[in-house]
């Protein structure tokens, strides 16, 4: 099976799919890989990694609190252990935290950056609700919160079970933890250190995130794609039009 031992003896897991230019996807809290179970067909036309990052998924468990930094350390090392030197790192909604601060710590391992509903920080008050939300029901329930997401972002029942069950395997403490420490996560006064091609996606409809749009005007290639009547989930609800506009980003841009 794709394991690899990262540096502190954990057992991360990951998939690796297709051939040509490799991009990195980085999931939020809880979810997984399977949340990008709509980009699998992307393999036929570039190299897919989708890791589960330590606490999430199959990966082992971790034996201190996850931030942000430690996060984006993961995907270096797997980076390392695969031998590439430079990949497109795409990070979807909180895991776009992870994507940024790899791309701000490792510029030279990052050809380009693709944040769906991307956000430097947490500066919105429905934003803020969603992450207490989300702390919340981990700590009470986290089977009905993998029950709600899985519910929100596909419609296929299959895809839903199995993206549910896959959720059952996060250690709530871990997953409790990723939204913590990325609520007090900034990167905006950074931000103009993104000299790469840049590529924000968000949904027209989630307007207490995509308000976030505005922190990115410093990086100078930055592009934003706005996808019709399309909330935060536009990888999965909005597949069609969000692996589009991946590719033709990478197409034009690297």
């Amino acid at each position: 099976m794709p394991y690899y031992t990262e540096k502190s003896g954990k057992q991360l897991f990951y998939e690796d799919r297709g051939n040509g230019e490799a991009i990195v996807f980085i999931h939020p809290p809880g979810m997984g890989r399977k949340v990008f179970k709509m980009q699998h067909s992307l393999a036929r036309e570039c190299r897919l990694i989708f890791p589960d990052l330590s606490g999430n998924g199959d990966s082992d468990l971790i034996t201190h609190a996850p931030d942000v930094s430690m996060y984006s350390r993961e995907i270096l090392q797997l980076l390392d252990h695969l031998h590439l030197e430079k990949v497109v790192i795409t990070g979807y909604s909180c895991g776009g935290m992870v994507a940024q601060e790899f791309a701000l710590t490792y510029p030279e391992r990052t050809k380009a950056i693709v944040l769906a509903g991307g956000f430097p920080k947490v500066a919105t008050g429905g934003l803020r609700f969603e992450f207490l939300g989300g702390m919340y029901w981990v700590d009470k329930s986290p089977e009905t919160l993998a029950k709600l997401l899985s519910h929100s972002h596909f419609k296929s029942a299959e895809i839903k079970r199995e993206l549910n069950e896959h959720m059952a395997k996060s250690d709530p403490a871990s997953w409790y933890m990723y939204y913590n420490r990325a609520l007090s996560f900034d990167c905006s006064k950074r931000l103009h250190q993104l000299t790469m091609p840049l590529l924000l996606i968000y949904g027209n409809k989630e307007f207490w995130i995509n308000e976030h749009a505005k922190y990115y005007r410093v990086c100078p290639n930055a592009k934003m794609v706005i996808i019709d009547h399309a909330f935060h989930q536009t990888p999965a609800t909005h597949y069609d039009h969000f692996n589009e506009a991946l590719i033709q980003f990478i197409h034009e841009a690297i």
